[in-house]
């Protein structure tokens, strides 16, 4: 389970570092990586738009992700398979949650345009 929740925190250190890339411009836009949807693939301006709103979502996920993988690695009743599925279901809840905000911001940016 150590191996596992190890790797659940090297995901959520992965998926917020891809965001936080994608949202600063040093991430273009792209088939692999990222928040990828119709809305947010649209435009180079909507891809860094979108990605930065939906920073803040993935950096609380992440950060939740990580928290509790680390304490369910340090507290040995916590090594249990459940502990994995937590940890996946937050990291990827946040990555669901952050699709509406981004799609939102980017629908706000295009009406104040």
């Amino acid at each position: 389970m150590v191996f596992a929740l190890a790797l659940e925190v090297g995901a959520a250190v992965l998926v917020t570092w891809v965001t936080w890339r994608a949202a600063n411009g040093s991430l273009a836009r792209n088939d692999l990586a990222g928040v990828r949807t119709r809305i947010t693939m649209s435009s180079d301006a909507a891809w860094r738009i979108g990605h930065h709103a939906a920073l803040r979502p993935t950096i609380i996920s992440g950060t939740i992700t990580a928290a509790w993988c680390l304490t369910s690695i340090s507290l040995a009743p916590l090594r249990h398979p459940v502990s994995v599925l937590v940890a996946a279901g937050v990291l990827v809840g946040g990555a669901l949650l952050s699709i509406p905000v981004a799609h939102r911001a980017i629908r706000r940016a295009s009406l104040e345009s």
